[in-house]
């Protein structure tokens, strides 16, 4: 993913085991398994696999004692697939590309509502580490009886340095996350309509951005650390945002500079976000804002780059980019609960803003909405 807004999360580790011998018949069986034992969350589903690595079919898990799903196809054999360490799994659409994670494998996109099973919204990674599984398992029945071992612990491990071992893969984590009403999947992105990777229901992602600005405001009132809430409150846009813009550069006919501008940007410079979307879609997120509440709400976005990276302390860049002369290098910057409000409910505004400006582009079908709506 070129997108800045990933980041690659490791992957939860385990080991897979498979198991050949030979019956007094000469006929060769397997068995596989998995287990884990890091200090982190793990879950795993597994899917059906034709060689030379093709997923046919989503498998039944059974509890102990529970009958082997024999899958779809005679001759497949089932490969599990591991979550990462936050216990989600990556997901990518086959039909739109869109890339997702979510708590549950998924059953339809977040982005263009594509139902299919689980095995139909693998991602390429996953893709890769099904074909290499597949090549151990021809290998496997090829040799001697014995066990043959995929060590995840390894892969896990291998994250953050540059020589990946084989099996070698991760997911990428963006940095909103949002819950369903419906039925309570905890994913990383909705897409147009708010589709639930689940289970299909419409969630409205503006709704969802007041919980969390009311959750902020909660800490406003109740924690004193208003710095944090600041940041918070910028991030919190910066993610809407971020949702807002690759939909609108998804449908929305643009030249390949602006298209390419956007898609590397992030969402910290209010005001050259605001201008970006005003002169590219015609969506003015300061409507309805005094101008200075404005030049407020710009300068409480530089802020979030002090408390993000320097524990608050004011750097040169910071200076440099917001023109405030009230402070110098090295000075520690500081919120009151006023400030702190106040920039929470100039976001809530601007989320208003880009909502409605975003909906008058792509008006939204309510046959769609009554259609999940009886699922």
């Amino acid at each position: 993913m070129e997108d800045k807004e990933f980041r690659e999360i490791a992957h939860s580790g385990g080991r897979v085991t498979i198991r050949v011998s030979t019956r007094e018949d000469g006929q060769r069986v397997y068995s596989s398994g998995w287990s884990h034992n890091r200090p982190t969350g793990a879950a795993i589903f597994a899917v059906h696999v034709i060689q030379p690595g093709i997923p046919v079919g989503t498998a039944v898990l059974g509890g102990m004692g529970s009958p082997i799903d024999p899958g779809p196809i005679p001759g497949c054999f089932m490969v599990f697939i591991a979550s990462d360490s936050e216990v989600m799994f990556g997901q990518e659409c086959p039909r739109c590309n869109g890339y997702w994670r979510s708590r549950s494998p998924s059953r339809f996109c977040p982005y263009c509502d594509l139902h299919g099973e689980n095995h139909n919204f693998l991602t390429n990674a996953q893709g890769a580490y099904i074909q290499q599984y597949s090549a151990l398992m021809a290998k496997a029945l090829d040799a001697p009886d014995g066990e043959h071992v995929i060590d995840l612990d390894a892969v896990a491990d291998a994250v953050s340095s540059l020589e990946k071992p084989p099996f070698y893969y991760s997911e990428e984590r963006q940095q909103n996350k949002f819950t369903c009403e419906e039925c309570g999947n905890i994913a990383d992105i909705l897409g147009r309509f708010g589709y639930c990777s689940l289970c299909g229901t419409r969630n409205d992602i503006q709704e969802l951005d007041k919980k969390t600005l009311a959750a902020i405001r909660e800490r406003i009132n109740t924690s004193g650390e208003y710095e944090s809430c600041v940041r918070d409150a910028v991030a919190a846009f910066d993610s809407l945002a971020g949702v807002y813009v690759r939909e609108l550069l998804r449908i929305v006919p643009v030249t390949k500079a602006r298209r390419n501008r956007l898609s590397n940007s992030r969402f910290h410079n209010l005001a050259q976000v605001q201008t970006e979307l005003a002169n590219t879609f015609d969506i003015d997120i300061f409507s309805n804002l005094e101008r200075d509440d404005q030049a407020f709400s710009i300068l409480m976005f530089h802020r979030r780059h002090v408390y993000e990276h320097n524990g608050g302390e004011v750097d040169q860049q910071y200076i440099d980019q917001s023109g405030d002369s009230s402070v110098r290098i090295k000075q520690s910057l500081r919120e009151t609960q006023d400030t702190a409000h106040k920039i929470v409910s100039a976001v809530a505004k601007m989320s208003k803003n880009l909502h409605a400006g975003f909906h008058e582009l792509c008006p939204v079908e309510d046959r769609f909405i009554k259609l999940h709506k009886r699922r």
